[in-house]
């Protein structure tokens, strides 16, 4: 926007107050199973006919109201294919925004050589297949009715383009030697999302904070908590621990000395000053913890925090838990090899250098207006 586009943003009505913070014009989709998204977590088996089928509602729903816009381009996530075949439909470039790792074969072995396995046995599986099928042939009906090519497979979960944004360095991309010029590896774009107005900082008192969230989807397990409180409570350093609303505070009982509970926690403030982070392994959480070298125990939830967990791992920034094996005793003692060995805290500054030399923000819009400009979307 500050260099001359208008840009209108399609979401969701929890969105609404930000995108229109920033100047930008907010629409809300017609579509009702999106506001539901959280939910799919649960549902990993249904991916790709949830999206094609939710492709198949927006185009439904919304097409004529993107054709009144006449964009001059689209900008869309990977795991949203509708942008793409809105991009299509109305002959305009795309730009793909990729909020993961990149993605691709050679990302998927190396995921299964990480002993990354679904979770849910062959029964999930089998699940997995039945919906992949539903969703090639709901794709097929969509290629027919709309004349626009398919992509098969790939193209009912994920998307490409032109240019794809991916926010992580090539440094930490697994693979990033098979993605190319059209993959951008710009940095996380960090930006705070809590007002620590009212976080209690006069009460941090000692030197070194070890940081614990399991983020917003996977944060209502209460032993877990009680887990962190009994291992961690003799610890030398003061422990922040984010519960979420999902798990009542009192229900925990009193917190240790070194800890304190909260049920919202202004995460980057808290990273900053952080000495080592307790995380689930999203995405943006240990982006956010190697941004500022801070490293990580991480304690994946899904597949793709397990890709994230072992890539961390894998280049010494961290350490990695399975959900079995976390006991109050290997937290405490996961906890103690990343403060006590200076080797954590180097490599993941090394991986935060990564981040910032990556271009952040200017470098993504000087991208997508060379991209829509170069491709005629402007004059």
């Amino acid at each position: 926007m500050r260099r001359g586009d208008e840009v209108i943003y399609f979401a969701t009505e929890e969105f609404a107050t930000r995108i229109g913070e920033t100047g930008a014009v907010y629409r809300p989709y017609q579509n009702g199973f999106l506001p539901e998204l959280g939910a799919v977590s649960r549902r990993m088996d249904e991916l790709a006919w949830i999206f094609m089928r939710t492709t198949g509602e927006i185009l439904d729903q919304e097409l004529d109201a993107y054709k009144a816009l006449r964009p001059d381009y689209v900008m869309t996530d990977s795991v949203a294919p509708w942008g793409h075949w809105v991009s299509q439909l109305l002959n305009v470039p795309v730009v793909t925004s990729v909020t993961t790792f990149a993605f691709n074969r050679r990302v998927l072995r190396y995921a299964v050589k990480q002993g990354v396995r679904p979770r849910g046995g062959s029964a999930f599986i089998m699940s997995k297949l039945r919906h992949v099928a539903k969703a090639l042939s709901l794709q097929r009906r969509l290629r027919r009715r709309y004349g626009v090519p398919g992509a098969g497979i790939m193209g009912a979960i994920s998307n490409r383009s032109g240019l794809s944004l991916v926010y992580t360095s090539r440094e930490f991309q697994p693979c990033a030697e098979t993605f190319g010029d059209a993959y951008a590896f710009v940095g996380p774009l960090l930006e705070s999302r809590a007002d620590g107005s009212d976080f209690p900082w006069d009460r941090i008192v000692h030197p070194r904070i070890v940081y614990v969230s399991l983020g917003t989807l996977f944060n209502a397990d209460a032993s877990f908590y009680r887990r962190c409180m009994d291992g961690l409570a003799t610890l030398d350093a003061q422990v922040v621990l984010s519960v979420g609303r999902r798990v009542a505070l009192d229900s925990l009982g009193a917190a240790p000395a070194n800890m304190m509970l909260r049920a919202h926690v202004p995460q980057l403030e808290v990273l900053e000053r952080a000495s080592a982070f307790i995380t689930h392994g999203g995405m943006n959480s240990v982006s956010e913890s190697l941004f500022y070298g801070v490293p990580t125990v991480v304690i994946p939830q899904m597949s793709e925090q397990e890709i994230v967990a072992g890539r961390t791992q894998e280049l010494g920034a961290g350490i990695v838990l399975s959900k079995p094996d976390v006991t109050a005793d290997t937290l405490r003692s996961s906890v103690d090899r990343v403060l006590a060995d200076g080797e954590f805290r180097q490599r993941a500054r090394a991986i935060g250098d990564s981040f910032r030399a990556a271009g952040g923000v200017e470098r993504a819009a000087d991208l997508v207006m060379k991209t829509g400009r170069r491709q005629g979307a402007r004059p």
